[in-house]
């Protein structure tokens, strides 16, 4: 038994530094810093930007994140979205909190708390949110092209999601990519409206919110409890996205349904339903959900929380890109042979094993795998 765990701990050490040399996948520095930024002048909006303390990589994916409350309360201090931003910058991530306009700013004082029950006034808030997360995708691009990257990001690897109206807030940034492809599902009542809408507010996709001229495209999606407006909107072009969703969730439906699961309000259609359609399509996607929970579970319970966040985790994890990717493609290339493979208890197997295995080369290398026959 004593050199069977010594081979497990040996395969496991090897493994979790071999992709990323250990970052991303876990908590590897202690402290962040955290600086707050205006990342859109014409609204006023602002952000904090978390960073591990420490931390000497200059190109790290980037995770924005946006807090819920029904697009009525909340602000990036959120104890959630927080929590979120600190545990993903101790991975190693560069993270931010953002605020964006809420129903109060666009729709007024008296109308904010029933929104929701207009159609008009509901695209008038989701879209002008979903301009903001737009303009601090572009905040993070325009720093880097301008001011020398100051937060030491990859450009081409930002991902977003958020909390509950921060989930349908970035799931529409992700999966929306024009006026056209909002519109196409809805009834033609809703397409006038919708059109008016987006006319009022810079008459394209992008907004404005600000930091014009550079992209807001993103590499992932993280929904915490978020929806779409329609599931139409997913195809076989979209970007990955990771759902948890409690299956009994009141606020915004686990399926499609209207909001509040009342179907007089406009439809809303989350984790449960889009996980179908992401994976028919063939877009990698994940959902972790809570059997019997309502709306948002983990925001009052950290075990919960601790669960989603190991899962979202585990998933951006696996589709991010970094510096050691180009060694193990080399390392492939290489004239380095097999020399033993082992199971999860450290025995042997056969190269036609089936299951999880760790693969040890002649160079020292360590790969895990997880074979299906």
């Amino acid at each position: 038994m004593k050199k069977s765990t010594y081979i497990i701990a040996l395969l496991f050490s090897n493994f979790l530094f071999a992709q990323c040399d250990g970052r991303y996948e876990m908590e590897i520095f202690e402290q962040v810093e955290v600086n707050t930024v205006t990342y859109s002048d014409i609204h006023n909006l602002s952000m904090d930007i978390y960073q591990p303390v420490g931390d000497d990589v200059s190109n790290r994916p980037l995770i924005i994140f946006a807090h819920g409350g029904t697009f009525i309360f909340g602000n990036k201090n959120n104890p959630t979205v927080v929590d979120f931003c600190e545990t993903f910058a101790k991975r190693g991530y560069v993270t931010a909190s953002i605020n964006y306009r809420l129903a109060n700013d666009i729709v007024g004082l008296f109308e904010q708390f029933t929104f929701y029950t207009n159609t008009e006034s509901a695209y008038e808030v989701v879209l002008n949110a979903m301009m903001d997360g737009k303009a601090a995708v572009r905040y993070f691009r325009k720093d880097v092209a301008e001011n020398g990257n100051t937060y030491g990001i990859d450009p081409n690897q930002i991902w977003a999601g958020g909390n509950s109206a921060g989930g349908v807030l970035f799931l529409h940034v992700g999966h929306v990519q024009s006026i056209e492809e909002f519109i196409d599902p809805l009834d033609p009542e809703r397409a006038i409206i919708a059109t008016d809408v987006f006319n009022s507010i810079g008459g394209d996709i992008e907004g404005n919110s600000g930091n014009p001229g550079y992209s807001s495209e993103i590499s992932g999606v993280i929904s915490l409890a978020g929806a779409l407006h329609r599931s139409e909107y997913v195809d076989i072009n979209d970007i990955p996205a990771v759902f948890a969703h409690g299956d009994s969730d009141g606020v915004v439906p686990y399926n499609c349904n209207g909001f509040q699961n009342n179907p007089s309000f406009d439809q809303l259609c989350g984790g449960g339903a889009l996980i179908n359609d992401f994976q028919n399509m063939g877009v990698t996607s994940d959902l972790l959900t809570f059997p019997g929970d309502n709306h948002c579970p983990w925001d009052g319970d950290a075990n919960k929380k601790d669960q989603v966040i190991s899962f979202v985790s585990d998933f951006v994890y696996q589709n991010i890109d970094c510096d050691q990717q180009s060694k193990l493609e080399d390392f492939e290339a290489s004239n380095s042979y097999l020399m033993s493979q082992f199971d999860l208890l450290g025995r042997p197997v056969n190269l036609d094993y089936s299951g999880i295995s760790f693969s040890v080369y002649s160079n020292g290398m360590v790969k895990k795998k997880y074979i299906i026959k």
